[in-house]
Protein backbone atom coordinates (compact mmCIF):
# COMPACT_ATOMS: atom_id res chain seq x y z
CA UNK A 1 0.00 0.00 0.00
CA UNK A 2 1.46 3.39 -0.87
CA UNK A 3 0.66 6.98 -1.08
CA UNK A 4 1.96 8.99 -4.24
CA UNK A 5 2.00 12.52 -5.30
CA UNK A 6 3.20 12.52 -8.66
CA UNK A 7 4.50 16.68 -10.53
CA UNK A 8 2.05 17.72 -7.90
CA UNK A 9 1.17 22.24 -7.53
CA UNK A 10 -1.07 24.28 -5.84
CA UNK A 11 -2.52 27.70 -5.72
CA UNK A 12 -4.25 29.15 -3.39
CA UNK A 13 -6.87 31.81 -5.11
CA UNK A 14 -6.11 30.45 -8.81
CA UNK A 15 -8.75 31.75 -10.00
CA UNK A 16 -7.88 35.46 -9.06
CA UNK A 17 -5.80 38.14 -9.26
CA UNK A 18 -4.13 37.55 -5.94
CA UNK A 19 -2.78 33.72 -6.79
CA UNK A 20 -0.13 32.24 -4.50
CA UNK A 21 1.46 29.30 -5.48
CA UNK A 22 2.21 27.00 -2.35
CA UNK A 23 3.45 23.81 -3.86
CA UNK A 24 5.18 23.16 -6.89
CA UNK A 25 6.26 20.35 -8.83
CA UNK A 26 6.02 18.00 -5.82
CA UNK A 27 6.79 14.36 -6.43
CA UNK A 28 6.91 12.05 -3.60
CA UNK A 29 6.24 8.40 -2.12
CA UNK A 30 5.16 7.50 1.19
CA UNK A 31 5.84 3.37 1.49
CA UNK A 32 4.50 0.83 3.77
CA UNK A 33 5.64 1.07 7.40
CA UNK A 34 7.75 4.48 6.95
CA UNK A 35 8.99 6.83 9.89
CA UNK A 36 9.04 9.85 7.69
CA UNK A 37 9.84 13.58 8.98
CA UNK A 38 8.34 16.67 6.80
CA UNK A 39 10.40 19.05 7.83
CA UNK A 40 9.69 23.08 6.89
CA UNK A 41 9.98 26.76 8.01
CA UNK A 42 6.51 28.27 7.97
CA UNK A 43 5.42 29.01 5.19
CA UNK A 44 7.32 26.61 3.46
CA UNK A 45 4.22 24.40 2.25
CA UNK A 46 3.86 21.59 4.39
CA UNK A 47 0.79 21.82 5.89
CA UNK A 48 -0.50 22.32 2.19
CA UNK A 49 1.22 19.02 1.54
CA UNK A 50 -0.60 17.05 3.89
CA UNK A 51 -4.13 18.11 3.44
CA UNK A 52 -2.97 16.81 -0.56
CA UNK A 53 -2.34 13.27 1.36
CA UNK A 54 -5.91 12.01 2.34
CA UNK A 55 -7.41 14.55 -0.52
CA UNK A 56 -8.52 17.51 1.75
CA UNK A 57 -7.41 19.75 -0.98
CA UNK A 58 -6.76 18.94 -4.55
CA UNK A 59 -3.82 19.75 -6.90
CA UNK A 60 -4.07 22.48 -8.97
CA UNK A 61 -1.98 20.09 -11.31
CA UNK A 62 -0.36 16.90 -10.91
CA UNK A 63 -1.81 13.35 -9.49
CA UNK A 64 -2.52 12.15 -5.90
CA UNK A 65 -2.65 8.10 -6.09
CA UNK A 66 -3.15 5.49 -3.28
CA UNK A 67 -2.29 1.92 -4.33
CA UNK A 68 -1.84 2.78 -7.97
CA UNK A 69 -5.86 4.65 -8.31
CA UNK A 70 -6.04 8.65 -8.58
CA UNK A 71 -8.03 9.89 -5.79
CA UNK A 72 -9.67 12.68 -7.35
CA UNK A 73 -10.43 10.01 -10.17
CA UNK A 74 -14.62 9.85 -10.85
CA UNK A 75 -15.34 7.06 -8.89
CA UNK A 76 -12.42 6.77 -6.00
CA UNK A 77 -14.63 6.43 -2.89
CA UNK A 78 -12.90 9.43 -0.82
CA UNK A 79 -14.56 7.99 2.55
CA UNK A 80 -12.58 5.17 2.52
CA UNK A 81 -9.58 7.14 1.61
CA UNK A 82 -9.92 9.43 4.83
CA UNK A 83 -10.26 6.16 6.72
CA UNK A 84 -6.94 4.74 5.63
CA UNK A 85 -4.88 7.74 5.40
CA UNK A 86 -5.44 9.80 9.09
CA UNK A 87 -4.80 13.23 9.72
CA UNK A 88 -4.32 14.75 12.75
CA UNK A 89 -4.47 18.94 12.99
CA UNK A 90 -2.30 21.11 14.24
CA UNK A 91 -4.67 22.14 16.50
CA UNK A 92 -6.24 19.20 18.59
CA UNK A 93 -9.58 21.47 19.51
CA UNK A 94 -10.42 21.45 15.81
CA UNK A 95 -11.10 17.51 15.81
CA UNK A 96 -12.89 17.24 19.61
CA UNK A 97 -16.31 18.41 19.48
CA UNK A 98 -18.21 15.27 21.45
CA UNK A 99 -19.42 15.45 25.42
CA UNK A 100 -16.57 13.13 26.55
CA UNK A 101 -13.25 11.59 25.56
CA UNK A 102 -14.67 8.12 25.03
CA UNK A 103 -17.47 9.29 22.53
CA UNK A 104 -15.20 11.55 20.56
CA UNK A 105 -12.72 8.51 19.89
CA UNK A 106 -15.99 6.72 18.87
CA UNK A 107 -16.98 8.72 15.97
CA UNK A 108 -15.15 7.63 13.72
CA UNK A 109 -15.52 4.41 13.72
CA UNK A 110 -19.44 4.69 14.45
CA UNK A 111 -19.05 6.74 10.78
CA UNK A 112 -17.86 3.67 9.21
CA UNK A 113 -21.71 1.85 10.07
CA UNK A 114 -19.77 -0.66 12.33
CA UNK A 115 -21.83 -2.28 15.28
CA UNK A 116 -21.62 -0.46 18.65
CA UNK A 117 -19.42 -3.41 19.88
CA UNK A 118 -16.64 -2.88 17.53
CA UNK A 119 -16.47 1.09 17.62
CA UNK A 120 -16.39 0.53 21.59
CA UNK A 121 -13.39 -1.78 21.06
CA UNK A 122 -11.44 0.18 18.44
CA UNK A 123 -12.02 3.11 20.95
CA UNK A 124 -10.65 1.37 24.01
CA UNK A 125 -7.60 0.23 22.07
CA UNK A 126 -7.03 3.01 20.54
CA UNK A 127 -6.95 4.88 24.03
CA UNK A 128 -4.76 2.45 25.33
CA UNK A 129 -2.46 2.61 22.28
CA UNK A 130 -1.88 6.43 23.19
CA UNK A 131 -1.34 5.94 26.81
CA UNK A 132 -4.03 7.79 28.14
CA UNK A 133 -5.49 7.14 31.47
CA UNK A 134 -8.90 5.59 31.93
CA UNK A 135 -10.20 7.47 34.59
CA UNK A 136 -10.67 10.30 32.22
CA UNK A 137 -12.53 8.32 30.12
CA UNK A 138 -15.99 10.30 30.43
CA UNK A 139 -14.31 13.44 31.19
CA UNK A 140 -15.04 16.44 28.66
CA UNK A 141 -11.99 16.58 25.83
CA UNK A 142 -12.07 20.64 26.56
CA UNK A 143 -11.26 20.07 30.49
CA UNK A 144 -7.52 17.86 29.39
CA UNK A 145 -4.03 19.18 29.11
CA UNK A 146 -2.89 20.27 25.72
CA UNK A 147 -0.58 17.07 25.89
CA UNK A 148 -4.34 15.02 26.74
CA UNK A 149 -6.18 16.62 24.04
CA UNK A 150 -3.30 15.75 21.26
CA UNK A 151 -3.39 12.07 22.48
CA UNK A 152 -7.19 11.96 22.29
CA UNK A 153 -7.25 13.60 18.75
CA UNK A 154 -4.43 10.75 17.72
CA UNK A 155 -6.66 8.05 19.74
CA UNK A 156 -9.29 9.35 17.75
CA UNK A 157 -7.91 8.95 14.07
CA UNK A 158 -6.13 5.58 15.10
CA UNK A 159 -9.60 4.33 16.02
CA UNK A 160 -10.35 4.17 12.02
CA UNK A 161 -7.53 1.97 11.97
CA UNK A 162 -5.43 4.03 9.34
CA UNK A 163 -2.25 2.30 7.29
CA UNK A 164 -0.83 5.73 7.27
CA UNK A 165 -1.01 8.26 9.73
CA UNK A 166 -0.39 12.00 9.30
CA UNK A 167 0.51 14.70 12.24
CA UNK A 168 0.58 18.18 11.46
CA UNK A 169 2.82 19.91 13.77
CA UNK A 170 2.09 17.50 17.26
CA UNK A 171 3.76 19.05 19.74
CA UNK A 172 3.45 22.61 19.32
CA UNK A 173 2.49 24.47 21.98
CA UNK A 174 4.02 21.89 24.52
CA UNK A 175 6.89 21.94 26.68
CA UNK A 176 10.09 19.88 26.51
CA UNK A 177 8.70 17.22 28.75
CA UNK A 178 5.29 16.84 26.59
CA UNK A 179 7.38 17.20 23.31
CA UNK A 180 8.99 13.90 24.18
CA UNK A 181 6.06 12.38 25.97
CA UNK A 182 3.98 12.63 22.59
CA UNK A 183 7.04 12.07 20.41
CA UNK A 184 7.75 8.79 22.08
CA UNK A 185 4.61 7.62 21.84
CA UNK A 186 4.27 8.02 18.01
CA UNK A 187 7.24 6.15 18.05
CA UNK A 188 5.85 3.07 20.08
CA UNK A 189 2.22 3.45 18.11
CA UNK A 190 4.91 3.24 14.76
CA UNK A 191 6.34 -0.18 16.26
CA UNK A 192 3.01 -1.67 17.48
CA UNK A 193 0.97 -1.04 14.60
CA UNK A 194 3.40 -1.15 11.71
CA UNK A 195 1.42 1.86 10.22
CA UNK A 196 3.16 4.39 7.73
CA UNK A 197 4.33 7.56 10.04
CA UNK A 198 4.49 11.14 8.54
CA UNK A 199 5.46 13.77 11.16
CA UNK A 200 5.67 17.50 10.51
CA UNK A 201 7.55 19.99 12.33
CA UNK A 202 9.78 23.19 11.73
CA UNK A 203 12.12 21.69 14.55
CA UNK A 204 14.90 19.27 13.22
CA UNK A 205 15.33 18.47 17.59
CA UNK A 206 11.84 16.73 17.25
CA UNK A 207 12.21 14.46 14.34
CA UNK A 208 16.07 13.54 14.84
CA UNK A 209 15.62 10.77 17.20
CA UNK A 210 12.93 8.89 15.67
CA UNK A 211 12.40 9.38 11.72
CA UNK A 212 14.30 7.53 9.02
CA UNK A 213 13.86 9.21 6.07
CA UNK A 214 13.36 13.27 6.14
CA UNK A 215 11.67 15.68 3.43
CA UNK A 216 12.69 19.25 3.95
CA UNK A 217 10.03 21.95 2.32
CA UNK A 218 10.93 25.34 1.38
CA UNK A 219 9.54 27.62 -0.96
CA UNK A 220 7.14 25.05 -1.94
CA UNK A 221 9.17 23.17 -3.34
CA UNK A 222 11.06 19.52 -2.15
CA UNK A 223 14.82 20.90 -0.67
CA UNK A 224 16.15 17.36 0.26
CA UNK A 225 14.24 13.94 0.30
CA UNK A 226 17.04 11.77 2.34
CA UNK A 227 17.84 9.69 5.56
CA UNK A 228 18.53 11.97 8.25
CA UNK A 229 22.41 11.93 8.36
CA UNK A 230 22.52 12.82 5.10
CA UNK A 231 20.07 16.00 5.22
CA UNK A 232 21.79 16.60 8.53
CA UNK A 233 24.94 17.05 6.47
CA UNK A 234 23.31 20.21 4.39
CA UNK A 235 24.01 22.24 7.40
CA UNK A 236 24.58 25.59 5.78
CA UNK A 237 21.60 25.25 3.27
CA UNK A 238 19.42 24.49 6.00
CA UNK A 239 20.51 27.68 8.02
CA UNK A 240 19.62 29.52 4.74
CA UNK A 241 15.98 28.05 4.28
CA UNK A 242 15.52 29.23 8.34
CA UNK A 243 15.90 26.02 9.95
CA UNK A 244 18.87 24.30 11.85
CA UNK A 245 20.53 21.23 12.32
CA UNK A 246 20.03 19.43 15.95
CA UNK A 247 22.46 20.84 18.92
CA UNK A 248 24.48 16.82 18.28
CA UNK A 249 25.30 18.12 14.61
CA UNK A 250 26.93 21.32 15.33
CA UNK A 251 28.77 19.94 18.71
CA UNK A 252 30.58 17.16 16.46
CA UNK A 253 31.52 19.42 13.74
CA UNK A 254 33.12 21.94 16.03
CA UNK A 255 34.92 19.09 17.90
CA UNK A 256 35.60 17.24 13.88
CA UNK A 257 37.42 21.34 13.99
CA UNK A 258 39.50 20.27 17.44
CA UNK A 259 40.97 17.75 15.54
CA UNK A 260 38.69 14.69 17.48
CA UNK A 261 37.88 12.21 14.88
CA UNK A 262 33.82 12.34 15.28
CA UNK A 263 31.44 11.17 12.87
CA UNK A 264 29.65 14.37 12.08
CA UNK A 265 26.75 12.11 10.53
CA UNK A 266 25.52 11.11 14.01
CA UNK A 267 21.96 12.29 14.33
CA UNK A 268 21.02 10.99 18.07
CA UNK A 269 22.24 12.28 21.54
CA UNK A 270 23.07 8.23 22.20
CA UNK A 271 25.29 8.16 18.80
CA UNK A 272 27.01 11.17 19.36
CA UNK A 273 28.15 10.01 22.79
CA UNK A 274 28.94 6.58 21.24
CA UNK A 275 31.20 8.33 18.60
CA UNK A 276 32.39 11.30 21.09
CA UNK A 277 33.74 8.86 23.55
CA UNK A 278 35.30 6.95 20.87
CA UNK A 279 37.18 9.51 19.76
CA UNK A 280 38.56 10.38 23.35
CA UNK A 281 39.96 6.88 23.33
CA UNK A 282 41.75 7.19 19.97
CA UNK A 283 43.15 10.53 21.44
CA UNK A 284 44.75 9.48 24.68
CA UNK A 285 45.49 6.49 23.06
CA UNK A 286 48.16 9.00 20.38
CA UNK A 287 48.99 10.91 23.13
CA UNK A 288 50.43 7.80 25.08
CA UNK A 289 51.76 6.80 22.11
CA UNK A 290 54.04 10.22 21.61
CA UNK A 291 55.10 9.95 25.40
Amino acid sequence: MSLKLEHVSYMYGSDTTLAVRALCDINLEIPDGQFVGLIGHTGSGKSTLVQHLNGLLAPTQGTVTYNGRDIWGKDFPKKELRSKVGLVFQYPEHQLFEVDVFSDVCFGPKNLGLPKEEVEARAMRALKLVGFPEEYYKQSPFELSGGQKRRVAIAGVLAMQPEILVLDEPTAGLDPRGRDEILGQIAHLKEETGISVVLVSHSMEDVANYVERIIVMSGGRILFDDAPRKVFGHVRELEEVGLAAPCVTYILHRLREKGYLVDTGATTVLEARDTILEALRKKRGEERHRC
